[in-house]
């Protein structure tokens, strides 16, 4: 009987990174010399699977369980009014509360070096449009009350963008989810006037 043979799960930016910042930890305290950390750092980034970070560091100890340190949080606050926010590096977590207003909060330039972030929405009579970049994996949660969540991003077959757990809860208005343009969304517009 022939044994099915799978190929190897190929691995994200963020777990190449996150080996890296491994090896740089190792080398920091002596257990890798310069140009041992250099080559290890440029196989981890052209590593394509679990197996090859694997053995970079393989000959190492794990690394100590950290401290639990309090998760990174960002708020983003609206009442009656609006907010609009880019980010360079994505928290673990941010907050939007939008209190008859609305907030724009875009990811699309954003690290995530945890791989994963989440966004908890609530809007109360207010919205907020939440940017995602290109081939993102966004997961929508929530509830709606007299309004709407929605999540636009397309579904990619085999994405290895970051994960982003969106939980929405609107009463009398809405969560949006997006990727892509600002441009080509502005373009699409209402369409035009009838002829009379």
């Amino acid at each position: 009987m022939a044994e099915d043979r799978r190929p190897a799960l190929r691995i994200s930016d963020a777990e190449r990174e996150l080996a890296v910042r491994i090896l740089g930890e190792h080398h920091a305290v002596g257990r890798l010399t310069y140009e041992e950390f250099v080559d290890r750092m440029d196989r981890a980034y052209e590593a394509r699977s679990h197996e090859e970070l694997g053995v970079l560091t393989a000959d190492l100890p794990e690394a100590p369980a950290a401290q639990a340190k309090p998760r990174k949080r960002r708020w983003l606050v609206s009442v009656m009014g609006g907010n609009e926010r880019a980010e360079d590096v994505a928290d673990e977590e941010t907050m939007i509360v939008d209190v008859m207003g609305g907030s724009d909060l875009d990811l699309r330039g954003a690290s995530f070096p945890a791989g994963e972030a989440t966004v908890t929405a609530i809007a109360v009579m207010g919205g907020s449009t939440i940017w995602v970049p290109e081939g993102a994996r966004v997961e929508l949660s929530g509830f709606a009350l007299m309004g709407g969540n929605s999540n636009r991003v397309p579904k990619g077959v085999a994405s290895s963008g970051p994960l982003i757990r969106v939980k929405a809860w609107s009463l009398f208005g809405g969560v949006d989810v997006r990727s892509g343009s600002r441009r080509r969304e502005r373009r699409r517009g209402l369409p035009p006037p009838p002829r009379l």
